[in-house]
Order: structure tokens, then sequence, then C-alpha cells
């Protein structure tokens, strides 16, 4: 079995150990939010921070890396607007569909990296948060302000205090600062967040589990299957080729292509309630993509390695 294969197996296994959980009634509903929030607000930082404080950067091509992202997201975005005329989607609809192109679940690909790729690697997925994070959350919240059913009812305001202190984006930047800063990198800092950290995967990939709805997978099935498509066959494509554009280094394209046909997130869902998309189209996103992941990442991964 490949490594790609061996590092997904378990994780398929976490998503539907959390799948059945939920289904069987073992762990409440009302159990899973507080999962999340603690994974979210104390695990994941810590896992992030630790995971940049202790990476070497040198030779990666982290700058290239970090630039060809971010104009491969760009080109995520452009690509959904350029094709809202074909689509013939009402507003709300579009916004999934855009979302579904965009936004990306990073912790199954940081899952993947600690698993089955090199330290360097890993700690690309990690760092690429920071500047991703509040790209992403803009160019959705701009998408969901022109064509969301709550048109012109975002508070600019909330949306960048929401990512001023988004705790990813913590965690990434007191990871980047203690890459420089050695008193930052002391032994019993490090090792509290590694141990902290240690927990986060495992629960964020029970609680994704959880959250898959199969019963939404029937809304809108043309729009559902464009979404689907833009994620996992045009986005890693696009990631792979502005990789190249970048000439980032084999390691580095292999990072971009794992982040390119990464499922989508949750998140995307939360925000299409909050601000008039189409939730129960975003759930439908989430939950195909969640599972063809695990079809496309070993079909990509080794292309953009060979």
């Amino acid at each position: 079995m490949s490594p790609i294969l061996s590092g997904l197996v378990p994780i398929a296994a976490a998503i539907g150990l959390g799948w059945a959980a939920r289904r069987s009634g073992l762990m409440r509903a009302e159990f899973w939010p507080g999962v999340n929030k603690l994974a979210y607000l104390v695990l994941l930082p810590a896992l992030l921070y630790a995971t940049i404080a202790r990476a070497g950067f040198s030779g990666m091509g982290t700058g290239t890396f970090l630039a060809a992202a971010t104009v491969a997201f760009l080109a995520m975005a452009l690509i959904a607007v350029a094709l809202k005329p074909l689509l013939r989607a009402s507003g709300p609809d579009f916004t999934s569909v855009f979302q579904g192109a965009v936004r990306w679940n990073g912790f199954v690909i940081l899952a993947l990296a600690q698993a089955s790729l090199s330290a360097e690697q890993a700690a690309l997925v990690a760092i690429v948060f920071a500047p991703t994070v509040p790209l992403i959350n803009v160019l959705c919240v701009a998408a969901l302000s022109v064509w969301g059913a709550n048109e012109g009812q975002v508070s600019a305001g909330r949306v960048g205090f929401r990512i001023v202190t988004n705790p990813l984006i913590v965690g990434c930047a007191l990871g980047a600062l203690a890459s420089v800063v050695p008193v930052l990198r002391a032994p019993l800092l490090l090792e509290t967040a590694e141990l902290v950290g240690r927990g986060a995967l495992p629960l964020i990939l029970l609680t994704i589990g959880a959250g898959l709805d199969f019963s939404a997978i029937g809304a809108k099935p043309r729009l559902l299957a464009v979404a689907v498509a833009l994620k996992l066959i045009v986005a890693p494509a696009v990631f792979i080729a502005i990789g190249h554009m970048f000439a980032a280094p084999r390691e580095v394209i292999v990072v971009l292509a794992a982040i390119g046909a990464a499922p989508g997130a949750a998140s995307s869902y939360v925000l299409a309630k909050e601000l008039g998309g189409n939730a129960e189209l975003t759930a439908g996103h989430v939950t195909v993509t969640t599972v063809l992941t695990f079809l496309s990442l070993p079909l990509w991964i080794p292309l953009a390695g060979a």
C-alpha cells in the first residue's frame, strides 16, 4: 500500500467512526458542538503553533509556496464567478457553488501530512492557514454579501474582528514568531503545545464524520455536481499548474495538490446559514467531497510528485 493510502485509511476510519457514533446515538447531538469548540479554540491552535515553531523552512521555498497557494485560491474564486452566467442559478445557490470552489478542509490535509508527508511539508500545510483563512473568509463573505439572501446586511467590522481573532490565525502567528524568537521555542512551551495538540486532529476528524449529512445530497444535483467537480477536479489541477508557474520544488507542488484536492469545509455551512446562502446545498457538497476526496487525493498527489 502506498504511503498516501496508508495515511488516508485511518483518516477515513476516524471520520466513519464519528458518523457512526452520531448516527447510532452513542454520542448525543449536543455533545459534538462542545468537542468541535474545544478543538477549534484550544487544541488546533496549539498544534499549529508547535508544528510551525519547530519547522525548518530553509530549502522548502516557503515564500513561493504561500504566494502560489494565495494565487491559486484567487484563481478558483475567479473561475467560479466566470461560471455564474452559465449556471443559471439563484444568488443563494451560486454562493454555495462559490464556497464549494474556494473553501477547503485543511484539517484532513493536515492529518494526512502528519501521517504521510515530510515534517517540512506538514509545516507548510500548517503555515498556509495564516494567509488563506482571512483571504478565503473575505472572498466568501463578499460573495454572500453580493448574492446571498441577506444581501447588504453583512457588517464589515464584524467580519474583520472574526478574522483578527480567529484562533487558527493566532496559532499560526505565534508559531511563525516562535520560529525567529528563541524564547518562544522554550522546550516547556513546545512540549506542552505538542501534548495538547495531539488530541486536535482525532477529535476534528470525528466531528467531521458526525457532521456528514447524506440527506442533503439530493438538493440541486446539477449544481452540486458542478461544485464537487470544481473542488475535486478543477482545483487540484489549478493548484498544480500555478505551482509550476511559480517554479516551485516538487515537494511543494505535492502540498499544493493536496490542498487543491481537499474536501469542502463544514464552516461553509455555518456561513451559508448566517449570511443567506443555500445551506442544504452546501451541506451536500461538504458530505460528497469528504467521501470522494479519499479517491481524488491518491490520484492527484502522485501526479503532482511525478
